[in-house]
């Protein structure tokens, strides 16, 4: 009887590790995921930075599982329209608009019939990622104009400067969207009004600055600004302007990257 206890006690630890670990009780959440993407190498993973073939993997999955990726502008179409989203929607974004991109993850996209956005830091086009002293490659101009036009890759923002928007006023946000809009129409680059905060960062705790923040989105005709959360975003959206992405990581295994495209997050309280 002490051993039967023992064992039940055991399996209770267990299922609690896993249930905080793994969301294991936690059912899938139906909506729209939004996957966050950064970087893609040939065979090195960190936290910003998947392997190609660990992205393959992913993305041979979404077309096995019947999953349709969406652009943000078929998104703005179904909130105008009240339409109900497809089965399985699911949005495909790349920041900081890498030339890994272009070179890995482009031919992968292409291969699985998967559409994306990526969402570029307009003043770094064509040099490196010096927002973080880094010295990755961001696309040319020319480039994102190519993947926008001939590769039908959809093309948002992702600020002027790379800039957090908690630490902009509603005078710089301003500036920094005028910026990106006067820079993406001189290089003909067609691209949708769909921000995503660098750092995701934007002024979550101060509502004034806040609701400012989204009159100025209103103003100048932004869609949907994009922040990190990951959770599945709900339909209809409650808010627009704070959709949230799932932060896919090169550091991911296969069966937490399936936990969070079902669930949003690995962790129960992450």
């Amino acid at each position: 009887m002490i051993a039967l206890y023992i064992i039940a006690g055991i399996l209770l630890i267990l299922l609690v590790v896993l249930t905080l670990e793994f969301s294991l009780l936690v059912p899938p959440q139906r909506g729209l995921p939004i996957l966050m993407y950064h970087k893609v190498s040939d065979g090195f993973a960190d936290g910003l930075t998947i392997p190609a073939g660990m992205l393959e993997r992913q993305f041979c999955h979404l077309r096995a599982k019947g999953y349709q990726s969406l652009t943000f502008a078929e998104l703005e179409r179904y909130v105008k329209e009240k339409s109900p989203l497809p089965r399985k929607p699911v949005i495909i974004t790349f920041d900081d608009a890498d030339q890994s991109f272009h070179d890995r993850a482009l031919p992968l996209l292409k291969d699985y019939r998967l559409n994306a956005t990526v969402f570029v830091p307009l003043a770094y086009m064509g040099k490196t990622n010096l927002w973080d002293k880094g010295n990755d490659r961001v696309m040319a101009p020319e480039t994102i104009h190519e993947l926008a036009t001939r590769e039908k890759i959809e093309i948002g923002l992702h600020s002027f400067l790379h800039r957090s928007y908690d630490e902009l006023a509603r005078e710089d946000m301003e500036e920094d969207l005028d910026n990106c809009f006067s820079t993406l129409t001189f290089y003909n680059i067609p691209f949708v009004k769909v921000l995503a905060y660098p750092y995701g960062g934007f002024p979550k705790k101060e509502k004034d600055r806040k609701e400012e923040m989204k009159n100025l989105f209103r103003e100048k005709g932004l869609s949907f600004a994009l922040r990190i959360g990951n959770r599945i975003n709900r339909w209809p959206p409650a808010d627009p302007y704070e959709m949230k992405r799932i932060d896919i990581r090169g550091t991911d295994n296969f069966f937490t990257f399936k936990t969070k495209l079902k669930k949003g997050r690995k962790k129960l309280f992450s």
